[in-house]
């Protein structure tokens, strides 16, 4: 990213703690966090692809496995659940870079469009797509999803990794979520939520719930049942849900593991604090020299905290990344 281009996109994510003092159902925060939202990821993609790769999600995690296996078996679980099969249309809601796209396309054979509010990630995902010989069965959209341009009942089923948290008013999401689906069409929504551990009469909870909306644009994390109730609001039924990390996940290897430095390695040093640590100095120094764009040290910083907060709530047992509701829209 050019130099001006990163300053103007922090400025821009900078702006979301404003425009979340707004009511879920006020015209301009429905229309600007997503704009806002795409803003922060303008800024963190690349840091993304470096530390994690192209698939940005936790996942349930067994011991002697590594964070990418255990992301590419939670990829070919939903589909599996949603019982994908060549010849079927199916949607990724906020699909990144589309690391979870491609797994799912080669395991099921399904067709996918992935829907994204940010070019650069698309461009990324089409790039991967391509390399991938997937062309003719994937696509990507670029669209709010709040807000599709696509005809009601346009697909057979649908999936989304950790994308609804970012929305405004989750209602209307899942609404539109509804609309595109065909009668009796499956979806699996994997997101960030608050457990039910979460007290927010204890302090330490909401200054740790706090640091990670901040830091991660996702203002307004529900509870579990909020998220139920958001989803059965918009006239799905549902199938299940849980918390796939309190029962797929082994109590030796956490979800936050990945942040903490218990799998270090070569692959993984950019994730764990040391290596945080490290880019936070090197992009000081960088910048300091003109070698890193304006607000390259920024942006290393405000990951450092998210995945700080990441990890306390983890250990605090008060946060998810995986909470699966598998629903159905009715015939």
């Amino acid at each position: 990213m050019k130099r001006s281009k990163l300053s103007s996109a922090l400025r821009d994510f900078g702006r979301l703690k404003d425009v979340r003092q707004l009511s879920k159902d006020d015209e301009h925060r429905i229309e600007e966090q997503p704009r806002l939202v795409s803003r922060f990821y303008d800024v963190v993609t690349r840091f993304y692809e470096f530390g994690w790769g192209t698939t940005f999600h936790f996942s349930p995690r067994q011991p002697g496995q590594s964070l990418r296996k255990s992301q590419q078996r939670h990829d070919e679980a939903i589909g599996e659940l949603l019982q994908l099969k060549p010849g079927m249309h199916v949607a990724d809601i906020g699909c990144g870079v589309g690391g979870p796209l491609v797994n799912i396309a080669r395991a099921t054979g399904a067709s996918i469009t992935g829907i994204n509010f940010n070019s650069h990630q698309i461009r990324r995902g089409e790039d991967r797509v391509r390399r991938e010989g997937l062309s003719d069965s994937c696509s990507f959209l670029y669209a709010n999803y709040m807000d599709v341009p696509l005809e009601n009942g346009t697909f057979d089923a649908a999936y989304s990794f950790e994308a609804v948290c970012h929305s405004p008013n989750k209602p209307l999401a899942f609404h539109e979520l509804f609309r595109l689906l065909k009668p009796n069409g499956k979806a699996a929504i994997v997101d960030w939520c608050l457990t039910s551990t979460f007290d927010s009469a204890i302090d330490q909870h909401v200054d740790v719930r706090d640091r990670i909306e901040r830091t991660n644009a996702t203002p307004e994390l529900l509870t579990t049942d909020q998220y139920v109730d958001a989803i059965l609001s918009a006239g799905f039924e549902v199938i299940e849900a849980v918390d796939q990390q309190a029962t797929n996940c082994h109590p030796s290897t956490p979800w936050y593991m990945a942040l903490q430095g218990r799998d270090a390695s070569m692959s993984s040093f950019a994730r764990v604090p040391a290596g945080r640590a490290l880019t936070e100095g090197v992009t000081r120094v960088l910048e300091w020299m003109r070698l890193a764009p304006a607000g390259t040290y920024e942006a290393a910083r405000i990951l450092n905290v998210a995945a700080d907060a990441l990890v306390e709530a983890g250990e605090l047992g008060i946060f998810t990344p995986s909470f699966l509701v598998h629903v159905r829209k009715p015939t």
